[in-house]
């Protein structure tokens, strides 16, 4: 089996709440930002991976602030209909 994946550059503060679901370390408005974020994915069932953040100042895909972030793919095998 072959997987697809999303890139995606995510600030570390957010990293527990999308590998853990744990969101005790977020604001209410980090929390929203955060949910909104999760609901825009594209339609596919997959798992997210942290790959690096060697190249790591730059804009978060979840806030658009720039922030110390890591390269995040989302895997996934095919699209859900």
């Amino acid at each position: 089996m072959t997987f697809d994946y999303y890139t995606y550059h995510i600030s570390g503060s957010y990293l527990s709440a999308l590998i853990n679901g744990d969101y005790s370390g977020l604001s209410d408005e980090e929390t929203a930002n955060f949910d909104r974020f999760m609901d825009n994915l594209p339609p596919v069932e997959g798992h997210f991976d942290v790959i690096d953040n060697s190249d790591s100042f730059r804009t978060c895909d979840i806030c658009n602030l720039y922030a110390d972030t890591y390269e995040t793919r989302l895997y996934f095998s095919e699209f859900i209909e």
